[in-house]
């Protein structure tokens, strides 16, 4: 199986387009998954993200069809192909052209603007900050406002503001990025980064394989309020990344396996820990070998750094690939490995069933031979469902989710522990910890959107040899930390400017007339109030809250071409 991957990956490319990859917080994603719940489309896989633009404007497309197809009258659903078709105007109309392979030289400075105000109070979550650095070091981002690329935040107020954009040359080489202004204008905050570039990158298109280098944030697994394995929480890092733009087939009889999407990636992390800038080398493979019917597993591999390199040129190659996993007289290493399934019951108002789990290896304690590439000591599990048609006309859904996360989940016995600029890589509780989530959605109008998110979390530290959590350091009674919350949101779809603020696209100003505004305007909200006991194991209690509002423009103008 690993041979016909490896042939399919590398296979001769016949042609190649512009790839510009989706930042993780677009609304996109949001419409493309209630597509997907409704049952419009056939082969995405959403557990390998982030996708392209193109990839999103053929799933638009497939989406139409299906709708136009469909016997059910589902305004929703033409409403969400609507919005697509106005966002991927360029992507869809050279599929629909043929042109998506043969296209000139290409730029759009400005694909997107938002800005985004956040209001939080309350403590924060932390691991073992005050201890050497051979433990877990982390911190919490913004509270109750993960997955938010580690831009950094303090009490109060906040201002984010993000900028996109990206351009083509022959057809096969693409540089787009996506830049952020963060932090408090009022005041500063220690080691505070105001600039900083999200999901930079140079892209070199060949037929169906993309090979980009730059910043990476990525989502992989089923799950929606965090992922197991790899997230947005913590700032991207620099790496190499290999993956399909289009689903695609393997050859030979492994075609059975359907659909799938890789990932793989070659990067390098910060520098705040003792084994300063560590490698880190990951893959992940979706499949779909039956309509309602998806599996997949990632593995992804931390090591060197300064201080644990004792290794050649054909050790560097091992640890890469997972084929070695070192030693500690040589240099250590920190593997994740992990498989989810997901299920969908059409006749059961088309439930969404999906579990995951992942394991990490403890030191050296491996299952000998598999142990490498699918660690299964210390698992944790990730599990739930989702209801899209909790009432028939598809506009009210559930979501239900659990995580159980293993007292040695992102910690190590050293300091390759899985962070990025002191923030939590895969889901943001942290170790030993679990949490429940409870969401009801209801579509106001067909391009609004109101969830209830009802959450309980429970952390608890871990005592004993090499533990993060000392009672020198917390208190000589720690104790486990507990919390209830709740969380709404509220989700406007990119629409026309005069649909999402009349008053400012159609204000008559003297002598001049109407005002038109050629661009898209989106806004997302989020409220959140927590109530956490014992926070960080001590005897502080602390009532958290959490404000954020975002608003986004899109220029619907058309892209400067150059033949």
């Amino acid at each position: 199986m690993l041979a016909s991957l490896i042939l399919a990956i590398v296979a001769d490319a016949r042609a190649s387009t512009y790839v510009v990859y989706i930042p993780l917080d677009s609304p996109i994603y949001d419409q493309l998954d209630t597509l997907d719940g409704l049952g419009y489309l056939d082969d995405y896989l959403s557990e390998v993200r982030p996708i392209s633009r193109v990839e999103a404007a053929r799933l638009t497309r497939e989406a139409e069809r299906n709708v136009d197809d469909s016997e059910r009258k589902d305004p929703l659903a033409r409403e969400m192909v609507s919005s697509l078709d106005a966002q991927l105007a360029d992507e869809i109309g050279w599929l629909r052209a043929n042109r998506e392979d043969d296209l000139p030289t290409m730029a759009q400075p400005v694909s997107r603007v938002e800005g985004q105000g956040i209001f939080s109070s309350g403590g924060s979550r932390h691991w073992n900050t005050g201890r050497g650095t051979a433990d877990l070091q982390a911190v919490e981002d913004t509270p109750l406002l993960p997955n938010n690329d580690g831009l950094p935040t303090g009490p109060g107020t906040n201002e984010v503001v993000r900028w996109s954009g990206w351009a083509g040359f022959g057809s096969f080489l693409t540089g787009y990025g996506e830049g952020a202004g963060a932090g408090p204008v009022t005041r500063d905050l220690s080691n505070m980064d105001r600039l900083r570039p999200l999901g930079a990158e140079v892209v070199l298109s060949l037929g169906n394989k993309a090979i980009s280098f730059g910043q990476q944030e990525m989502w992989w697994g089923p799950g929606h309020f965090a992922a197991l394995s790899q997230s947005d929480n913590a700032a991207p890092f620099p790496a190499l990344r290999l993956q399909n733009v289009h689903p695609s087939l393997l050859p030979w009889f492994l075609k059975y396996l359907g659909q799938f999407r890789y990932n793989i990636f070659f990067g390098q992390l910060d520098a705040d820990r003792y084994w300063a800038h560590p490698w880190l080398s990951g893959q992940v493979f979706a499949f779909k070998p039956m309509p309602n019917f998806e599996f997949g597993l990632d593995h992804v591999i931390m090591f060197g750094g300064r201080y644990n390199d004792f290794y050649g040129l054909s050790g560097f190659f091992g640890r890469a690939t997972g084929f070695d996993t070192g030693s500690p007289s040589v240099g250590q290493t920190h593997s994740r490995g992990g498989i989810w399934l997901r299920i969908r019951f059409p006749k059961l108002r088309g439930l969404l069933v999906y579990q995951e789990m992942l394991g990490v290896d403890n030191l050296t304690s491996q299952v000998p031979g598999i142990g490498r590439f699918l660690p299964f000591v210390a698992v944790s599990y990730q599990g739930g469902f989702y209801l899209p048609y909790l009432t028939r006309d598809g506009r009210t859904d559930l979501r239900f989710e659990y995580t159980i996360l293993e007292p040695n989940y992102a910690s190590h016995g050293d300091s390759l522990y899985w962070t990025n600029n002191s923030y939590m890589m895969g889901d943001p509780l942290g170790p030993n910890a679990s949490e429940i989530d409870l969401a009801v959605g209801r579509w106001l109008r067909n391009d609004l959107k109101l969830t209830s998110d009802l959450f309980v979390t429970d952390r608890a530290p871990t005592i004993g040899t090499n533990s993060p959590y000392p009672a020198s350091l917390y208190g000589p009674n720690l104790v486990k930390e507990r919390s209830a919350g709740v969380a709404f949101d509220v989700l406007k779809i990119p629409a026309e400017i005069s649909k999402t603020i009349p008053a400012l696209a159609t204000a008559p100003i003297p002598f001049v007339g109407r005002v038109s505004v050629p661009a898209l305007g989106s806004a997302h909200a989020r409220v959140s109030f927590e109530y956490v006991d014992h926070l960080n194991y001590g005897n502080a209690s602390s009532f958290r809250t959490m404000l954020s509002l975002s608003i986004g423009l899109q220029p619907t103008h058309d892209t400067y071409t150059w033949h």
